[in-house]
């Protein structure tokens, strides 16, 4: 038996946020990841086809706030690459409908998010209350943590405005984020943070620049990821686009940053770019 009782939400939550992050909110974590992007059109039998592939990073600090909650505070970085040879992307043909596309970055510089023991969360206008708890299994000396966010929201993205980027109506997003450590280092109330390797698989709408519009069909991430210790861990044609491109991104936000709005694909494409003209 774990010396962590994982059904009691206040312990679950502080081993999540040591497994994903620091219990220290003065360090920052590095987390790796990169995997391929599938895309699947309409009702079609024709199975999943490679679209792409993504490699990137997040940094993020974890601050501990009155009633057992935490703040988590984060940058979101990726590019995606030709899914043989690696190489990072500007341009891109779509298989799916042979668009020439510029390809956009995942450049989120700012997403964060308040956990505590008891979550409050508004369910079509009712505010509920319910515990924390992601499951965590424990096999031999591992333990594994899944952490799943399922999501439905209106398009910030309007088709009458946006008619090749915009998905539709509703966005309808799952991620699942899987992570596997060692139970001893989990247990040991000595360390403020824990060692994991894991994946992360999303399901969701076209992306914008991939200029799909409204066709049915979904993306599919597959990833693997890895906390890291430091910059230098990262692959260097990485890290060498990071510091050329995206300089910023290698701190996580300040505590004094909370309350700033959060960044998202939808958003950083419509700050930046404006609608293309139908072909």
């Amino acid at each position: 038996m774990s010396k962590v009782n994982f059904r009691d939400p206040a312990q679950n939550l502080r081993a999540f946020v040591k497994l994903l992050g620091d219990l220290d909110p003065e360090k920052e974590v590095l987390s790796w990841f990169g995997g391929h992007v599938f895309g699947y059109v309409g009702d079609t039998a024709k199975p999943p086809q490679m679209l792409c592939g993504i490699e990137g990073f997040g940094v993020l600090r974890c601050i501990p706030v009155e009633g057992g909650k935490y703040r988590i505070l984060n940058r979101e970085l990726a590019y995606y690459s030709n899914p043989f040879t690696g190489e990072f992307l500007d341009v891109w043909k779509n298989p799916l409908n042979g668009a020439e596309c510029e390809v956009h970055p995942i450049h989120n510089l700012y997403v964060a998010a308040e956990l505590a023991p008891m979550m409050k969360m508004d369910f079509e206008g009712t505010t509920k209350e319910f515990p924390f708890m992601p499951p965590w299994r424990v096999v031999g000396e591992d333990v594994f943590q899944t952490f799943e966010v399922h999501t439905s929201y209106p398009s910030p993205m309007k088709p009458a405005i946006w008619p090749r980027e915009s998905p539709g109506d509703f966005c309808r997003i799952s991620e699942i984020f899987q992570r596997t450590a060692k139970l001893a280092d989990v247990e040991d109330d000595s360390k403020t943070t824990t060692h994991y390797t894991g994946t992360w698989t999303r399901v969701g709408p076209w992306l914008p620049w991939m200029l799909m519009g409204q066709s049915p069909g979904n993306i599919l991430y597959r990833c693997d990821m890895k906390k890291l210790y430091s910059t230098g861990e990262l692959p260097a044609a990485l890290r060498a686009r990071a510091e050329q491109r995206h300089p910023a991104f290698f701190a996580a936000p300040k505590a004094t940053e909370w309350g700033t709005p959060n960044d998202s694909t939808w958003g950083t494409y419509m700050s930046e770019c404006k609608p293309k003209p139908m072909a």
